[in-house]
């Protein structure tokens, strides 16, 4: 393999390494004598010169008002390599460390699966408001939100209202002066609007069956109950989920 390729392989370019040669062999020359040697403009040549000069593969000098370059250390290459090895030593002590920091913003970006619990029967529903009143306290929240469809079809159905699920969940809520934001979709057959409201008559009332649908919000945390022969429920913890809720809220 000629000199000029093996120095490609160290990462020189064809001309950078023909220019390297030139000034190892024949020692401080202009720019001129250089670019004559290897076919090249001198202005071209004067940029390999120069990026060599960075590099600190070769060096430069004033004689007799012409700048004339040469190659300084003829260790150079060796040094160049000792450096490189050094660097990578140095680099590969960091990896773990820099590893780990993106390892944190992948944990950061990935969102956690939400968890969920299942509740079903009446004793289940029953279970899911003592939940969402230990929630409510322990949090302190001061107002949760509700979501309820109430059309005519599901007041036809069943006249059981909402509160007769709940036990004493209402009772406690106004015990501890703990407010609801309701949102009730009214309409025959399919939800045709919301109305928004804070009396908690309106909510504890609510007549439910037939599929009805509520949703409680209560921080990051999604709370639904459908109303079918057997009432089942299911808790969503998830603060994705939870936060579109309450911005689609917002905007009613």
């Amino acid at each position: 393999m000629q000199i000029i390729e093996l120095l490609q392989e160290l990462g020189f370019s064809k001309k950078h390494a023909e220019v390297f040669i030139i000034l190892y062999k024949y020692g401080a020359r202009p720019a001129s004598f250089i670019a004559k040697m290897i076919g090249e403009e001198r202005t071209n040549t004067y940029k390999i010169l120069q990026t060599l000069v960075r590099e600190g593969f070769i060096a430069e000098n004033i004689k007799g008002n012409v700048k004339h370059f040469f190659v300084a250390n003829k260790e150079i290459l060796r040094s160049k390599i000792e450096e490189e090895k050094k660097n990578i030593e140095k680099q590969e002590l960091l990896l773990p460390k820099i590893e780990q920091s993106l390892a944190e913003f992948d944990k950061q970006n990935i969102s956690p699966i939400p968890k969920m619990r299942f509740f079903e029967g009446n004793d289940g529903i029953l279970s899911l408001f003592k939940d969402i009143l230990l929630e409510t306290k322990e949090k302190k929240y001061s107002t949760i939100k509700c979501i309820s469809s109430n059309t005519l079809e599901s007041l036809s159905i069943n006249n059981r209202n909402l509160e007769s699920y709940a036990g004493d969940f209402f009772l406690e809520l106004e015990k501890n002066k703990i407010k609801i934001e309701t949102y009730l979709g009214t309409g025959v057959l399919t939800l045709e609007q919301m109305i928004k409201s804070y009396e908690m008559i309106d909510i504890k009332t609510l007549s439910v069956g037939n599929n009805s649908l509520n949703f409680f919000i209560v921080g990051e945390i999604i709370y639904l109950i459908i109303f079918k022969q057997i009432p089942f429920g299911i808790k969503i913890e998830s603060s994705e989920f939870s936060d579109l809720m309450h911005f689609m809220l917002r905007k009613i």
